[in-house]
């Protein structure tokens, strides 16, 4: 998972429901870097007030829906101050910088 994929949430918290995001929605995460183990993503909302939503969501939460083609030179160009070693992508269980250096030791267990 990185900057523009599609994906679903997975698991119902009280936090997403303050956002008024459940299980099963799908959002596009909407920004480059990823901060203490959390996507930015924003939904499409069917209200005429309101045509986003947005929530941070916990990776482990997250499922990947489709593939947004983010380049790493444009997941770069997002990042701020265009710093390489900041987290922004999940591949195979294991938090990444555009550099190829692993956050978690064990796959998929995001917190090690």
């Amino acid at each position: 998972m990185k900057y523009m994929d599609r994906v679903k949430v997975i698991t119902e918290k009280e936090e997403y429901k303050k956002n008024n995001v459940s299980v099963g929605e799908i959002g596009t995460i909407n920004s480059a870097e990823i901060r203490d183990n959390y996507f930015d993503v924003i939904f499409e909302n069917n209200n005429e007030y309101d045509w986003y939503k947005y929530s941070t969501i916990k990776i482990e939460d997250l499922e990947l829906v489709e593939d947004g083609k983010c380049s790493d030179d444009q997941i770069l160009d997002d990042l701020p101050k265009h710093n390489p070693k900041w987290w922004c992508k999940v591949e195979d269980g294991f938090i990444k910088n555009l550099l190829g250096e692993k956050k978690n030791k064990i796959p998929y267990d995001y917190n090690s």
